[in-house]
């Protein structure tokens, strides 16, 4: 089965990263428990953020649905939006985006030849704040987005405090 090889390419190749703990969410590989650490010298530095990433049964054909579980200040992750919705703005997760490019910034939705580890890496970029993974241009939270663009200090004092707040052990 594809999620099987998808699984055990993205455990092989993050094997030895400090930042990513990838383990099943219960007993299958198709429901994946992925620990990204926030990485020194960003906002979110020290911080455990729990996603959840499952994919559907139409898989690969179909991007998995996933969804960041610790309450996150983050223009590309709302944390107001219940579990069973996406959370998470991030084109290789958006159903909608299957198969399309954004002419304005090149990014492309989920294909068939794409897998976990893409999408691992693009979730990692996102929370240790690298372009263009951390996009504030095109939020999915507006408020952390507009602050983020105008106000960048007080994006990371609240980032921050929302990490130790939340995502410290």
């Amino acid at each position: 089965m594809r999620e099987e090889t998808d699984y055990a390419e993205a455990v092989e190749q993050f094997k030895n990263d400090p930042h990513i703990t990838i383990e099943p969410w219960g007993r299958s590989v198709n429901h994946i428990r992925l620990t990204i650490k926030g990485r020194e010298g960003t906002a979110y530095a020290g911080g455990k953020f729990l996603f959840e990433l499952k994919m559907p049964d139409n898989y690969p054909f179909h991007p998995p649905y996933g969804y960041c579980h610790t309450l996150i200040w983050h223009p590309n992750i709302d944390s107001s939006i219940p579990p069973g919705k996406l959370n998470i703005c991030l084109d290789l997760l958006n159903p909608d985006l299957v198969g399309k490019v954004d002419a304005s910034t090149g990014a492309s939705g989920w294909t068939p030849s794409k897998t976990l580890t893409n999408i691992i890496e693009a979730l990692k970029g996102q929370i240790h704040m690298e372009p263009p993974f951390f996009n504030p241009s095109d939020p999915l939270n507006h408020e952390a987005g507009e602050q983020a663009l105008r106000a960048e200090s007080k994006f990371v004092e609240k980032a921050k405090k929302w990490t130790e707040k939340y995502a410290m052990e």
